[in-house]
């Protein structure tokens, strides 16, 4: 089912969100990337992922090869995704109609796995919190502060 980008804004979970208070906030202590190194281990392990991991501590996996030029900024693309939590929890599903990469502020770590991925690619994406929400989960989403995330996320196409 596709979704016009607007509604992804709401309830997919992938853009920069707002919590409802301060107080949310007040005790939360963002964790790092080598914080959440050994649970992340653990998950690659238990699922059988030979993963890559980028200095900002992304990691993932090319399921599927595409074809051409990874994508750029600037690019327009078109992206089915979907977003789970480290127990298999679904908590985002959809289809970014096509968007103009860099035009739409996207959390780090998945704009940075987009930019890894070309025409027709399949990948698997995990997200420390650092590069997803740290402490700013969207308000009214499931998202947790500190929450790791993961993505299957194809690449449907890219014009430049």
């Amino acid at each position: 089912m596709k979704f016009k980008l607007w509604h992804l804004l709401l309830a997919a979970g992938l853009f920069y969100g707002c919590v409802s208070s301060d107080d949310d906030i007040a005790g939360c202590v963002e964790e790092t990337p080598a914080d959440q190194a050994a649970t992340i281990d653990n998950y690659v392990a238990a699922n059988g992922l030979t993963v890559q991991t980028t200095t900002s501590g992304l990691r993932y996996v090319i399921n599927t090869p595409g074809m051409g030029d990874n994508a750029e900024l600037g690019d327009t693309l078109e992206v089915s995704f979907e977003g789970f939590f480290l127990d298999g929890t679904t908590f985002g599903q959809g289809v970014f109609d096509p968007f103009e990469f860099g035009a739409v502020s996207l959390i780090p770590g998945f704009a940075e796995g987009l930019s890894l991925m070309n025409e027709g690619a399949q990948a698997t994406l995990i997200l420390p919190s650092a590069i997803a929400y740290g402490c700013f989960p969207p308000q009214g989403s499931s998202i947790g502060q500190n929450e790791i995330l993961i993505f299957e996320v194809t690449m449907l196409s890219i014009s430049p």
